[in-house]
């Protein structure tokens, strides 16, 4: 093959755990200096952007500054030599020494956990790492499960280690548990590495089953509910995020039932788990919301008063009154609505909850007026007619034989009937369709018919 006297850009990215899995074929593109401006491109890396030697001084720049704001820097020492004096061996054979910057909080990681941590990587007396994550996943933590994502052995070696999470510690890892004794070259030189990591958070994924396969006496340890309540905790979260209510639902009920077995040994733990337990129900409360089982978020909410004043729990008292309203009890609803408020009176949220709620009761009081009225709507009195019965009787019999016929129609009537005869007939034929009375003429020239119109 010729030799490139230039650096290459590979047509696709290769990761340094790819090489560790697995031979690695990949093609180059010796035309690199013809490739389309990718300055538009939403994958490419802003870092990356330019190859100017301008540009080159100021992605070191960037990384020298993004390093020490993320507490990623390297120490200043000597040599390799000079700083694992001051650290510790994590094996026997030394090939792996730490440095405890800050100690976490917690247990020891478990070996089978999932992580998130920032590191970077650094070769003797360089100032720029070699490896970070800064520099990849947008900047973003790695998150890796040990004993299963691959990730070089020193460096998990050393995150067993430490307590977590929030431990900022150093690795001085050799070759022989990093990318083996011959490295791999050129980027990877077979030499002792640096490593600056900050565990972030993790994630004891097992502690749930290792819990259930413990004897009662260990699960009553606190030490142990934390631990397992914590997972329970994170995986019920993940799920939220997936809109998986009811697998949370799942995790935050076993919350409860291992919160119920610990016991404490002091008013520091008691008061942890009062608070574990008050969030666990709050987190109950809030998937029942979702499921739509309003009965059930008022159980919950019930619970924490229970063990705490809920009147000083805003969220609780929220979703107290979401379940009333569901319930269609708006009185109770605008009761706790009020209280989380007051509680928070710049609670957006809240606000909105007790907008949509006047909003309902006064659309609810129109509808009741206007049912109340009809309900109660007085028919207008019947008229009475001075006209004996038997005259009323025989009209309606004619009318009602006249509204059975399809011919036009037309009668004279006497011309003798008195004022209130005559209109009890006007007002009766003027009920039934197409007939009416009329009357032509005045004093003994008057004429009175009754007309029947017929069908078109």
């Amino acid at each position: 093959m010729e030799r490139l006297d230039e650096p290459v850009q590979l047509l696709e990215g290769i990761t340094i755990s790819d090489f560790l899995k697995s031979p690695v074929e990949f093609s180059l593109n010796v035309e690199h200096n013809k490739l389309k401006n990718l300055e538009d491109d939403d994958d490419f890396d802003d870092i990356f952007e330019s190859e100017s030697s301008s540009d080159s001084e100021d992605i070191v720049q960037i990384l020298e500054e993004s390093t020490t704001k993320m507490f990623l820097s390297c120490p200043e020492y000597h040599s390799f030599k000079d700083l694992a004096t001051k650290m510790i061996d994590c094996v026997s054979s030394g090939d792996v020494k730490m440095l405890i910057l800050e100690e976490g909080e917690g247990p020891l990681v478990p070996v089978d956990a999932e992580v998130s941590i920032h590191y970077a990587a650094y070769w003797e007396k360089a100032k720029i790492p070699f490896d970070s994550t800064i520099t990849m996943n947008r900047g973003e933590p790695k998150v890796v499960r040990l004993s299963k994502d691959g990730i070089i052995p020193g460096l998990e070696i050393g995150l067993t280690a430490v307590k977590g999470p929030t431990a900022r510690f150093l690795l001085l890892i050799q070759p022989a548990l990093a990318w083996g004794p011959k490295g791999i070259l050129p980027r990877i030189k077979p030499e002792p590495a640096l490593f600056v990591v900050n565990l972030l958070s993790v994630n004891d994924i097992q502690a749930p089953i290792r819990f259930n396969d413990l004897p009662l006496e260990e699960q009553r340890k606190y030490e142990v509910t934390i631990r397992t309540v914590t997972s329970l905790h994170t995986q019920a979260k993940n799920d939220y995020a997936k809109k998986k209510f009811n697998k949370c639902i799942k995790h935050y009920q076993q919350s409860i039932c291992v919160l119920n077995l610990s016991v404490v040994k002091n008013s520091e733990e008691e008061a942890e788990i009062r608070r574990l337990k008050v969030n666990t129900f709050i987190n109950l409360a809030v998937c029942y919301y979702k499921t739509n089982k309003p009965k059930n978020i008022i159980k919950m909410c019930e619970s924490i008063d229970y063990i705490s004043d809920i009147d000083k729990h805003c969220k609780a008292l929220f979703y107290f009154g979401r379940a009333y309203e569901m319930l269609g009890n708006m009185d109770n609803a605008l009761k706790y609505y009020e209280k989380a408020l007051n509680l928070e009176p710049k609670n957006r949220e809240i606000g909105k909850a007790l907008h949509n709620l006047d909003k309902y009761n006064k659309n609810s009081a129109v509808s009741e007026k206007a049912f109340c009225q009809n309900v109660f709507k007085v028919a207008p009195a019947k008229k009475v007619y001075d006209v004996d019965i038997d005259f009323q009787n025989t009209v309606r019999d004619m009318c009602q034989n006249l509204a059975g016929t399809e011919s036009f129609t037309k009668f004279e009537l006497p011309n003798n009937f008195r004022s209130a005869e005559l209109e009890f007939m006007k007002d009766l034929c003027s009920e039934f369709k197409d007939m009416f009375v009329q009357v032509d003429g005045e004093g003994k020239k008057k004429k009175i018919y009754v007309i029947k119109k017929g069908c078109v």
